[in-house]
């Protein structure tokens, strides 16, 4: 296929996949309002001429979903017959880029392109959104019709985000994230704790906005110009470099989180539902790493490599500690969070080719296994009534079918050879052992084992622990739904898996 070809087809595609979007928000939109002009009895019957609404909404979601699959299997195809999809060639952040072939099209004026990071970043979206909304339960109906929009304008803002070649239009699809953000916890938070979550969430990462605002204003001030394509060929002094790195880093790195700002985010988790704790920890704060993979990229390194990395370090061993002395599951799960995500922010500040590909794969891995033992949180806390590692003993006892999924994801959290995880620690570790191997074999130490010892202790316990007294009812186990859940979360990983085996 030729490049010119690809890029009609993937104007076209993209284009219808906008209408789609726009127009469910829109009917989303008009049904949240028009309900106040109905009879709400009239509403929640079945002979309501509104019930043509939600099996429309959801084929509109299904289909902007595989029109981005088939963009996606379309750029594969097209990079591997153009034979440049070379991972391991690179030797470089500037060469990576050029990797990441950007392939330009035009709509309504403004210019989008499509690059594989990307790409894999919307399939992530989708891919999570689906496995959050599951986990919501029965909240998403019609008297919640408006979290249905939130959702949709949050998928939206995440299409254009990932796919947008202007620097401004960059900033304010990914400040556009954090609205739909906050009013998912705010609406369905279920409690007066979980709305001061929000409300501290919010906070927190506006002021990393601010920082990001500064520097993408400096950006486009000194260019003269809001397009990547064009900034990409201007030279920055050294000191203009430094300053705009230390904004972009310190901006993003309270979304991702790194030490000593992530306070938020284990609050957050903690008082948050558990569809949003999955969306939160596998896209949301992925959004900060290729909004700073993206934007850092144009200035060419900078001298503060050094000082970003200690940063990321010390938060892996900060983490790693703390999770040794986590009684609570999900606040566990949440340290496990920040733990990987300081990795894949130090892969990125790194600079080594060969580690930032370990890095993106590692987003990959780190959603779905996340969002698998966040769902598996949930489960626990809903049939035993407690997260506390001291009150929930015996699983494998009670509920055995509940067990066996725990286990099943303590062991590929482990890192078998062959799966995605071993892959994508093998890349990262393989970067940055030929750069520092000290400072290498310190991060493998802590993430490997003292950090995943300290996060399997409290699962084994979980499982394998006798009860402290007589349980006067035996929960239900898993159910269909459940599995449904946990059957999405693997097939995520194997697809992925599969994608990365063929073309790496």
């Amino acid at each position: 296929m030729s490049k010119v070809l690809f890029t009609t087809f993937a104007q076209s595609i993209f284009s219808l996949n906008v209408f789609l979007l726009l127009s469910s928000i829109m009917l989303s939109l008009i049904i949240h309002y028009g309900v106040k002009f109905v009879n709400s009895q009239e509403l929640n019957s079945n002979t309501s001429s509104f019930t043509f609404v939600k099996p429309v909404l959801n084929f509109t979601i299904l289909s902007s979903f595989f029109l981005v699959m088939y963009i996606f299997w379309l750029y594969l195809r097209f990079v591997n017959e153009k034979s440049s999809f070379y991972f391991l060639k690179v030797s470089n952040i500037k060469s990576f880029s050029n990797f990441n072939e950007s392939l330009n099209i035009l709509m309504c004026g403004y210019q989008f392109s499509f690059e594989m990071v990307g790409l894999i970043f919307t399939l992530l979206a989708y891919m999570v959104g689906l496995i959050s909304v599951l986990s919501l339960d029965t909240r998403l109906y019609w008297k919640n019709i408006k979290l249905v929009f939130v959702c949709y304008f949050l998928v939206f803002a995440v299409v254009i985000f990932c796919s947008t070649n202007d620097l401004l239009i960059l900033f304010l699809a990914y400040e556009a994230l954090l609205v739909p953000s906050f009013l998912f916890v705010y609406y369905i938070a279920p409690n007066r704790r979980a709305i001061q979550a929000s409300i501290y969430f919010l906070i927190w990462t506006q002021i990393g906005s601010f920082l990001v605002l500064c520097a993408v204003a400096y950006i486009i001030v000194t260019t003269g110009t809001t397009s990547i394509s064009l900034i990409k060929s201007f030279v920055f002094t050294n000191t203009e470099i430094n300053w705009i790195y230390a904004l972009l880093f310190f901006g993003f790195g309270i979304k991702t989180p790194i030490w000593p700002m992530h306070y938020w985010i284990t609050k957050t988790h903690v008082e948050a539902p558990a569809g949003f704790s999955i969306f939160l920890s596998g896209f949301l704060v992925k959004s900060a790493i290729y909004g700073f993979y993206k934007i850092s990229n144009l200035l060419g390194g900078s001298t503060l490599t050094i000082v970003a990395s200690t940063f990321c370090y010390i938060g892996v061993i900060d983490a790693s500690m703390k999770m040794w002395a986590q009684t609570d599951l999900k606040k566990a799960v949440a340290y496990a969070t920040i733990q990987e995500m300081n990795i894949i922010y130090l892969t990125v500040c790194w600079g080594d080719s060969t580690a930032i590909i370990g890095g993106f794969l590692f987003c990959i891995t780190h959603a779905f296994f996340l969002s698998f033992f966040f769902f598996l949180v949930d489960c626990i806390q809903k049939r035993y009534g407690s997260r506390s590692i001291l009150e929930v003993c015996g699983i494998i006892h009670t509920t055995p079918n509940l067990g066996v999924a725990v286990l099943f994801g303590v062991v590929l959290y482990s890192g078998l050879p062959g799966t995605l995880k071993f892959i994508s620690e093998f890349y990262i570790f393989c970067g940055l052992l030929e750069a520092a191997p000290l400072s290498c074999c310190i991060l493998l130490f802590c993430a490997n084992f003292f950090g995943l010892l300290g996060f399997l202790k409290g699962w084994l316990n979980c499982v394998f622990g006798m009860t402290a007294h007589n349980q006067d009812k035996i929960p239900a186990d898993l159910n269909h739904k459940d599995f449904l859940i946990i059957l999405v979360c693997v097939l995520c990983l194997v697809f992925f898996t599969f994608v990365i085996k063929i073309y790496l």
